[in-house]
């Protein structure tokens, strides 16, 4: 193999695979990155087992060839040649890439293909086309609420709803919610529904076409999603299990509502969450009256804190407490000039955004003494 790389192209393809490419327990060839050229350009690959991604770049082939390189030193390296072109070599029969760029020459010993389990291309069984932005806001708003540990694997993952032309994401960690709406083009052939993880949800959105509106497909089968964008191609598991319907956890009816200033009410809840009875669940009392609610919260060894925000109060004024960090949470995802609570004593709050309707967000209340 020779190949002579635009250092732009070649880092671009790195980036893309790094996270797949880091060192990994699980693989049976760990923190690995397969090169081969085909036909006029070169395609990379990174492989963990649960999510695989491959990318194809232009670059000037000299001589074809596949190898397969460790990452760790390759994309540190790479990364800090001082050169715009670099050159990969790799001479038949031995176990040696030749970097060079400008004056800079290195070596580095190389793996065994056959070591490396290529990704897999899986057969265009069942497919929907997206828009990027759109793709990039369901996972951004809903993502976040997804249990973080692998107790219950159904939650460490987000619902992909498909129905017609309408798509449904979710995600929760059973204490929160969040549930986002939107409607694409064309409808789908058929109605389904799967699990994602949210680690794949999370690469497909930093990887995402953000500079100028593009077309996602995504590519599903029994076991296996794909989205295909650009040069770029994710495959990833879809996780095992059935997903409880989650529209028995929003609230009918309420008794209560409100509309707060979203920056106004950020703000106190972040400064109130400082002293927090228990950092690890940062409870804050909230107490509604007519035209403000009072965000309290206190710490024996350190104080107390409390502030007051305007709000417009319609209902019975009544007290109830959240996890400070599901609040901001939202808060934090939200763009909007204003928030609306809808309230229910000693049951969940809904919250939705002023400028998104298609956005739920419901966080359960904690039970205080």
């Amino acid at each position: 193999m020779n190949i002579l790389f635009p250092k732009e192209n070649l880092q671009k393809a790195i980036n893309v695979l790094q996270k797949v490419s880091q060192n990994k327990t699980n693989s049976n060839l760990p923190g690995a990155i397969y090169i081969t050229t085909k036909q006029n350009q070169v395609e990379l690959q990174g492989n963990d087992f649960e999510l695989g991604i491959k990318i194809t770049i232009d670059a000037t082939i000299i001589e074809p060839g596949t190898l397969v390189v460790g990452s760790r030193y390759f994309q540190e390296l790479i990364r800090k040649l001082p050169s715009d072109t670099i050159q990969l070599q790799q001479q038949e029969g031995t176990n040696t890439l030749k970097i060079t760029a400008a004056s800079s020459d290195f070596s580095l010993v190389t793996l065994h293909q056959n070591d490396f389990s290529l990704v897999e291309q899986i057969h265009d069984e069942h497919h929907i086309d997206i828009y990027s932005m759109d793709l990039k806001e369901l996972i951004t708003l809903t993502n976040y609420a997804a249990a973080t540990d692998d107790d219950r694997p159904v939650f460490s993952g987000a619902l992909l709803e498909i129905n017609n032309n309408e798509i449904t994401m979710v995600a929760t960690d059973t204490h929160r919610m969040a549930v986002k709406k939107i409607t694409i083009p064309e409808s789908a052939a058929t109605s389904t529904r799967f699990i994602i993880p949210t680690k794949t949800l999370a690469e497909v959105s930093r990887l995402l076409p953000v500079d100028a509106p593009s077309i996602i497909r995504i590519i599903w089968n029994r076991t296996q999603i794909v989205f295909l964008f650009d040069s770029i191609y994710i495959i990833s598991r879809l996780i095992e299990g059935i997903y409880p319907d989650y529209t028995k956890v929003i609230p009918a009816q309420f008794d209560s509502s409100a509309i707060v200033n979203r920056r106004e009410f950020a703000g106190a809840v972040d400064r109130v969450s400082l002293l927090a009875k228990d950092i690890s669940y940062n409870v804050i009392r909230y107490d509604w009256h007519e035209q403000h609610v009072i965000l309290s919260s206190q710490n024996s060894e350190v104080g107390m804190a409390k502030e007051e925000v305007p709000c417009e109060f319609k209902g019975k004024p009544f007290t109830i407490s959240f996890n400070g960090r599901y609040i901001s949470d939202i808060l934090r995802h939200s763009t909007g000039e204003l928030i609306h609570l809808y309230l229910k004593e000693n049951g969940p709050v809904v919250i939705r955004q002023d400028n998104n309707s298609n956005y739920t967000y419901v966080v359960t209340p904690v039970r205080t003494n």
